[in-house]
């Protein structure tokens, strides 16, 4: 009898393990990832340089963020700012991915994406007090320039450089979002 209960247990134990295994796996990685790419960039690339990939559309460069996304808030004088609004995403993040069932792996992944982004670039600002950013697309001429009415019209064709958190904290929210918007009513 002590037996049958004792396999009963850890077969519970297994199920509630499984629940969580989208953030023991995906957010570490992301993380992992992240900071050797970053590594990689502190080690090879002269800040302010770049390395054409494809000359006319990639580039691997070496930016400073000391903002939030687009460098939002970088000329905020209290970072102080910064590291609490962070802290608040995780545990929201965190208290979401504790709220879903064992099964919503579709809400998990994605979630785990968004915590191991959100992870890589805090831990970054804590050590550096800037996010490194090194993967930057863009169009050949990079300005775009044409007249409408007389008045001449200017704007930059191209994506703000980036990280591997970011682009997990992006693929997560718009997996994510596409799976709550396309979500049967319950």
């Amino acid at each position: 009898m002590h037996k049958r209960f004792t396999l009963h247990a850890s077969y519970f134990t297994l199920i509630q393990l499984k629940k969580y295994y989208p953030l023991f796996i995906f957010t570490p990685l992301i993380i992992g990832l992240d900071h050797l790419t970053k590594y990689w960039v502190l080690r090879n690339i002269p800040y302010g340089s770049s390395i054409p990939v494809f000359s006319h559309f990639f580039e691997l460069v070496h930016f400073r963020n000391r903002g939030v996304a687009f460098s939002l808030f970088s000329n905020h004088e209290r970072p102080l700012f910064l590291y609490l609004f962070t802290l608040a995403a995780l545990a929201a993040l965190l208290y979401l991915y504790f709220k879903t069932k064992p099964g919503e792996r579709s809400l998990q992944i994605p979630l785990a994406l968004i915590l191991g982004g959100a992870l890589g670039n805090f831990i970054d600002r804590m050590i550096r007090g800037e996010v490194v950013d090194f993967l930057y697309f863009h169009w050949q001429d990079r300005v775009a320039h044409f007249a409408i009415f007389g008045k001449e019209i200017r704007f930059l064709l191209a994506w703000p450089a980036f990280n591997v958190a970011d682009a997990a904290i992006t693929c997560g929210a718009i997996f994510l979002a596409f799976k709550v918007l396309t979500r049967p009513p319950s």
